[in-house]
């Protein structure tokens, strides 16, 4: 459950992609994710000097976008994993606590996937840290000072909002993201976040309405 914070920085990342790619759709065969010490050369040809400059700070670009797009979502993991734990310690329903343990099992395994994809792509772990946020004023936060009684619905349809969410980011990059294996790799994820959101909702609509969201 992510905070403001976190999703203003998704969404300027979302809509900077559109921006590098012009408008344009890369939903067909698109360049891998190159990084800019290889931008020197096309095709094993030495490029002009200018031209050389400007692959070199476009790719380096689309690395730093791809890191901070992976640093995002392995944050998001991580809370969603804490909000999963809080369930497991204040929730009241069996499946509720049934619905932390599947949120923990699958960001877990989403998790691995993304560390997995930066190591591949010799991503430094250290700046994937950087995403992470202090949280404030977010729903991890307000299901921390909810009373037992009060948190089982409350935290079922944080849970629906924050992944519905997430959903929007995952296909935004998908959509405009030029790295096949980031796509590729998030279009893996996106159907394991729809089952998540709808099974969620499918307990919402069992628990009682006896608390405010």
């Amino acid at each position: 459950m992510q905070n403001t914070a976190y999703w203003k920085r998704l969404r300027h990342i979302v809509l900077g992609a559109a921006v590098l790619a012009g408008g344009a759709c890369f939903l067909g065969a698109a360049p891998s994710l190159v990084l800019a010490s290889e931008a020197g050369s096309l095709g094993g040809e030495p490029l002009p000097k200018e031209r050389r400059q400007n692959e070199s700070g476009a790719n380096s670009r689309r690395v730093d976008r791809a890191e901070d797009m992976i640093a995002l979502l392995h944050e998001g993991n991580r809370m969603e994993i804490e909000g999963a734990k809080l369930a497991l310690e204040k929730g009241q329903a069996e499946r509720v606590k049934d619905y932390a343990l599947l949120l923990t099992k699958e960001h877990q395994r989403c998790d691995k996937q993304l560390m997995d994809y930066a190591d591949q792509k010799q991503l430094d772990r250290r700046n994937l840290e950087d995403g992470k946020q202090e949280e404030t004023d977010g729903p991890l936060e307000r299901l921390r000072v909810r009373q037992p009684q009060n948190f089982d619905r409350a935290f079922i349809l944080a849970m629906v909002r924050e992944h519905g969410k997430m959903i929007d980011a995952l296909a935004s990059t998908m959509h405009e993201s030029r790295d096949t294996d980031l796509r590729r790799l998030l279009a893996g994820q996106l159907p394991v976040i729809e089952k998540l959101k709808k099974a969620g909702e499918a307990i919402l609509a069992r628990l009682p309405a006896n608390s405010e969201p």
